[in-house]
């Protein structure tokens, strides 16, 4: 099972999973973990019902660690959380 493509508006903010990144997934499940391009995460479930839901970053990275195929590594899917760079890193100009 793949990604399927969506795109759905949530909380004012769109989601499309074509041009998120995928971080990572359980195919057999049909569940695909996504960051956007704003740098929020959000779930795709596949199955009866097809769902898509925004997550804060410690959900996403509690179910990155669940699921079996790692399309990017830890460091890149949360940079935020450790230590690495991009969008979402914090920098000393950050409000506290």
């Amino acid at each position: 099972m793949k990604p399927k493509s969506m795109n759905e508006v949530v909380d004012g903010e769109r989601y499309h999973t074509d041009t998120s990144n995928i971080l990572a997934s359980d195919e057999k499940e049909g569940v695909f973990l996504f960051r956007a391009l704003n740098s929020n995460y959000f779930v795709q479930r596949q199955g009866k019902k097809e769902s898509l839901e925004v997550l804060p970053m410690q959900a996403a990275e509690a179910l990155y660690k669940t699921l079996p195929k790692k399309h990017q590594t830890l460091v890149a899917s949360f940079p935020k959380l450790h230590g690495g760079v991009g969008m979402d890193t914090v920098t000393s100009y950050d409000d506290d």
